[in-house]
């Protein structure tokens, strides 16, 4: 039965028999599709959320984008203004 992976860093999908498989000293297990990803992650220690090619940076540019589009959206509505109340003045005798 064969078992498609998925990256740790980019998010891309690995073929069986391709790809490496680091374990930490944690025991976590690291699933690299190529050495790109490999020196992203071991050696320059990028974050997949700050490098632009990743899978986690375009779901969180998209939800960025989102936040965005929704906070222009409320600033266009102009605040109501509470109803002026007449004022009083004095008659002249």
């Amino acid at each position: 039965m064969a078992v498609i992976q998925k990256c740790t860093f980019c998010g891309c999908s690995i073929p069986t028999g391709t790809g490496k498989l680091f374990i930490r000293k944690d025991a976590k297990m690291i699933w690299l599709c190529s050495n790109k990803c490999e020196k992203n992650l071991n050696k320059l220690g990028r974050k997949p959320r700050e490098t632009g090619w990743t899978e986690e940076y375009r779901i969180e540019k998209k939800a960025r984008m989102a936040a965005v589009a929704h906070e222009e959206k409320s600033a266009e509505k102009p605040a109501e203004k509470p109803a002026e109340k007449p004022r009083k003045t004095k008659k002249a005798k």
